[in-house]
């Protein structure tokens, strides 16, 4: 039945749900509980957001019971998962578990310091105990150093060796894809760190070799595939410079000078041919190799040290961060090169970027003309005594106070600065001594007595020999005679002849003579042709010289291009040897597959063929590839239980017949039995008699040999008892001598102890008076700032009611000034209201004198009541219109007639509003219905000027348009 699937975050519940419980058993359980939902084939289907919260608190289980093995499979499953949608959710993860772990480092080295506080300083031990052998076995084991050794090997050194593996898995883990490549970076340098704090000399070794470089490699071989590093990025480049340059900080630091060297060699391959590197990380670079050919020292690497400093200080000004030690280190670093010609070491030259072996002499002459006027004055008159005017018998004693006054920094060059002194002082002597005593040589050096230079015989002596051996110096030392014979090589042979042409031409510079006569003028001039031609044909020499060095060099890349292309071809040979030998091995693979393949069914066979030929299964030889293990295992249980069947049907029957044997052997023994027991007790009291016969004269003869040993010794027990008692007093002396020393041991320790628990007690009282003193001065800085606190708090109060007063003065002033202008504003508009009544009244009188001028018909106006109906703001109403009924009949009628019916006059709403509100109008003639030219269609009716209703289309009175 296959295992119910549960959800994760049900599981993640219940595994919170165990955990608060807190004993070991739940916390297992927990475990398990998560464990199964990373075995799920659903896994990979689940949201991050629901994975994240599962691998937090499964790695934090992880950490807790240390199951580093699960804590790698679960992080490859996540990360399978997740890689493709969600590579911040991996990083997020990876620091987690690197945070856990190292918060277990972290926790386990606090609680080993307390338990190694808690330690007595001084182990208690009593005297007086008897000398069994577990109070020396406690004797033995009680020591301060072991007890915080074995509780550091108990604590910290799991919670080291997890640490370790959680970065070994992180990197295993995030390696060889670029998307997780900051967070590789990010993991190698905590790495790095934590070798260096807890000195993890053979992890560092292991992380460099087995993980980095490792990693570093398949980067480059498999490229080609899809996320892989791309080292021809330069930000991923520059990560890898950074870390390879931490890495080679941590091995100096660490004095793992082979794995500096292959740090150095992994650097320069990065940046070989590469124009990326900024200038300061190469100074880094070169810094590094600096400490690394300056660690391994000797006269094979001083040269290249010095070539280091000089690539240094050009990378560091390139950068704008040279030291102010960078242009001594520079110069004194070439000076210090050994005389000499070194072994060229291609693969160091290589290292450096140099284009051929440097020498002592291109290096000291190079850092004179860069550096020579930034350096100390020490440093610049030691060069100078050395490179420009040595002089031998007195340099020494030049020398001493220089060496004296070198500042501290440069004091690791003097060692081989006195090798160098001492190699041109010898070498001087034998330009002009063919022998020479050592105790002049040594006078020679005394001066440097008192100095880091101090040379004693014997060191001279050792220098001497290993300077002739190294072949710095050409010589031989007789010890008998105590001399340094200088040994002549084959170019010394013509020194006399050398030495007179010296003198001559120092005669003649000193003495020239007058050329007067013409012959000796014609000759000098024919003297300075011939110096002429000899320096036109050396220059000629010079360029064919030139010439020829270009063509070798020509030669010589044409070789290393040919060299490179042979190694090129080799490398691809070994490609293909490699590719072909893997081929070959898994054609091996496959052919013991097919073997064991057959031999599988053969066996398979054999067993079916024995099945059958032993019962009654029936089994089908045709038909035996078709049958497989399974099923075979399965007959062979059936034949062997019928076999065990029928072994236990026989053993029954077997059993039987035994029983029915012994009943009648018992039943025939019984009739003999009291027979038996009648001899065997006659036979036992015959071997009581003989034995206690035996045992009384065994009795006898030891009785008698005791009564004569007692009477032997009974002779010599005066001596005895003498003998004893001057044992027995010496004894007594002796135990309380002992006795007496051990009184006077415990008496001064019980002084000494209670001196120190005066003493402890004392400190402890100081302590407490000084705890007391602090916490009054603390309760009293605790008023102050009470009181400080109080009186700005008064005076915040104060400003925030002033502050309130002038808001509330600001709203008062704002109030009033609104009221104000509301005042205004409603006098304004009471204004404007009487002023619009006494329009309205004056319009209305216009209107009641027009209407009473106005006779005989047309539209009458009732006059203004003073009971008119005021409106809804308080002025009169309008005057109503009262008209007659009648149609368009009637008022053509009155056309006719001459007049308009009342009615019609009443019904028509003209008004004068217009003309009165104008001023005085003329009289209205009465309406007689004819058309007047004065009223024509510019003319307006009073009713146009008003909102009333108009009259009809033939009205005539008040001299309407139509």
């Amino acid at each position: 039945m296959p295992p119910i699937y549960v959800k994760p975050d049900n599981a993640l519940k219940r595994s919170e749900e165990l955990l608060a419980l807190g004993t070991s058993q739940s916390q297992n359980q927990a475990f398990e509980n998560l464990w199964e939902v990373f075995q799920s084939r659903r896994f990979k289907h689940t949201s991050v957001n629901v994975l994240e919260p599962i691998m937090f608190k499964f790695i934090d289980l992880c950490v807790a019971l240390s199951r580093k093995s699960h804590a790698r499979l679960g992080l490859l499953t996540f990360k399978n998962a997740t890689q493709t949608t969600a590579v911040g959710s991996i990083e997020n993860v990876l620091n987690h578990f690197i945070e856990a772990a190292e918060a277990r480092l972290a926790s386990a080295v606090e609680q080993a310091r307390k338990e190694v506080e808690a330690l007595p300083e001084n182990p208690v031990v009593d005297d007086e105990l008897p000398l069994q052998p577990n109070a020396m076995l406690y004797d033995s084991f009680i020591d301060l150093a072991g007890d915080r050794d074995r509780i550091e090997r108990r604590l910290i050194a799991p919670a080291q060796r997890f640490c370790w593996d959680a970065y070994d898995i992180c990197l295993d883990i995030a390696k060889g894809n670029d998307r997780l490549e900051v967070i590789y970076q990010s993991i190698a340098h905590r790495a790095f760190n934590f070798c260096k704090i807890h000195e993890r000399k053979s992890d560092f070794r292991r992380l460099c070799e087995q993980r980095l470089r490792k990693d570093l490699v398949n980067a480059s071989k498999y490229g080609h595939q899809q996320h892989s590093v791309n080292l021809q990025d330069p930000d991923t480049l520059a990560r890898h410079l950074d870390t390879r340059f931490l890495q080679l900080e941590t091995a100096v630091e660490l004095e793992l000078w082979q794995e500096a060297f292959r740090t150095v060699e992994d650097v320069h391959t990065l940046v070989a041919g590469k124009k990326t590197a900024k200038p300061a990380m190469m100074a880094n670079y070169y810094e590094k190799l600096t400490q690394i050919f300056r660690a391994e020292g000797g006269k094979q690497t001083a040269v290249f040290h010095a070539s280091a400093w000089a690539r240094y200080i050009q990378f560091a000004e390139r950068a704008g961060q040279v030291p102010e030690k960078a242009p001594g280190c520079v110069l004194l670093s070439a000076l210090a090169v050994p005389l000499g010609q070194v072994e060229t070491k291609q693969r160091l030259i290589a290292l450096l970027n140099l284009p051929k072996m440097p020498t002592r002499d291109a290096l000291v002459k190079d850092a004179a003309a860069k550096h020579l006027k930034r350096v100390p004055q020490p440093i610049r008159q030691l060069y100078l005594i050395l490179e420009v005017d040595f002089q031998p018998l007195n340099a020494a004693q030049t020398l001493a106070p220089i060496v004296s006054a070198l500042p501290a920094d440069y004091q690791p060059y003097l060692p081989a600065l006195r090798e160098v002194v001492l190699s041109r002082l010898v070498q001087e002597l034998s330009q002009v001594y063919d022998t020479i005593s050592l105790s002049h040589l040594f006078d020679l050096v005394k001066p440097f007595n008192g100095t880091p230079w101090e040379t004693d015989m014997a060191a001279l002596e050792k220098f001497l020999m290993n300077a002739c051996r190294r072949g710095d110096i050409n010589a031989t030392i007789d010890h008998i005679a105590k001399t340094l014979t200088f040994i002549s090589g084959p170019t010394d042979l013509d020194r006399l002849s050398a030495l007179a042409v010296c003198l001559h031409n120092t005669l003649q510079f000193l003495q020239p003579k007058t050329v007067d006569t013409r012959a000796e003028v014609f000759a000098k001039a024919i003297a300075l042709a011939e110096e002429e031609r000899k320096a036109i044909a050396h220059r000629r020499q010079i360029v064919t010289k030139r010439r020829e060095l270009m063509v070798e060099a020509s030669i010589r890349r044409e070789r290393e291009e040919s060299t490179a292309k042979a190694e090129r071809a080799k490398v691809l040979a070994e490609e293909n040897a490699r590719r072909e030998k893997e081929l070959a091995r898994q054609a091996e693979v496959d052919r013991l597959q097919r073997q064991m393949e057959a031999t599988r069914r053969e066996e398979a066979q054999k067993l079916a063929e024995t099945l059958a030929a032993k019962g009654d299964l029936k089994v089908d030889i045709s038909q035996i590839k078709e049958l497989d293990s399974a099923k075979l295992v399965a007959m062979q249980v059936e034949q062997l239980a019928k076999e065990k069947r029928e072994m236990d049907e026989r053993l029954r029957i077997v059993g039987k017949r035994v029983d029915y044997l012994e009943r009648a052997m018992r039943k025939e023994e019984r009739q003999l039995m009291p027979e038996d027991y009648e001899r065997q007790k006659a036979q036992d009291r015959a071997d009581h008699d003989e034995a206690n016969a035996r045992a009384r004269e065994q009795a006898i003869a030891q009785q008698k040999a005791s009564i004569e040993l007692k009477t032997r010794l009974g002779r010599m027990m005066p001596d005895y008892l003498v003998a004893r008692a001057a044992v027995a007093s010496q004894q007594e002396q002796e135990f309380q001598r002992a006795r007496t020393a051990a009184q006077k041991k415990i008496e001064s320790e019980k002084a000494k102890f209670k001196a120190s628990v005066l003493a402890r007690r004392k400190e402890e009282k100081d302590e407490r008076e000084r705890k007391r003193a602090e916490e009054e001065r603390a309760e009293r800085e605790e008023q102050e700032r009470a009181a400080e606190e109080a009186r700005l708090a008064q005076e915040r109060e104060a400003e925030e009611a002033k502050a309130r007063a002038e808001q509330e003065a600001a709203k008062a002033e704002a109030a009033e000034k609104a009221a104000k202008i509301r005042a205004e504003r409603e006098a304004e508009r009471a204004k404007a209201d009487e002023q619009a009544r006494r329009q309205r009244e004056r319009e209305a009188e216009a209107e009641a004198r027009r209407a009473a001028r106005t006779s005989g018909g047309g539209i009458t106006r009732q006059p203004p009541s003073s009971t008119s109906t005021p409106t809804a703001n308080g002025s009169p109403s309008r005057p109503s219109f009262v008209a007659g009924g009648g149609a368009w009949r009637a008022r053509e009628a009155a056309k006719v007639g001459g007049q308009i019916p009342e009615a019609a006059a009443r019904s028509s709403p003209a008004t004068a509003d217009s003309a009165s509100a104008n001023g005085p109008q003329t009289p209205t003639e009465p309406a007689s219905g004819a058309w007047r030219p004065s009223r024509g269609r510019g003319g307006a009716t009073p009713s146009s000027t008003r909102g009333g209703t108009p009259t009809g289309r033939g009205g005539g009175g008040g001299g309407g348009r139509w």
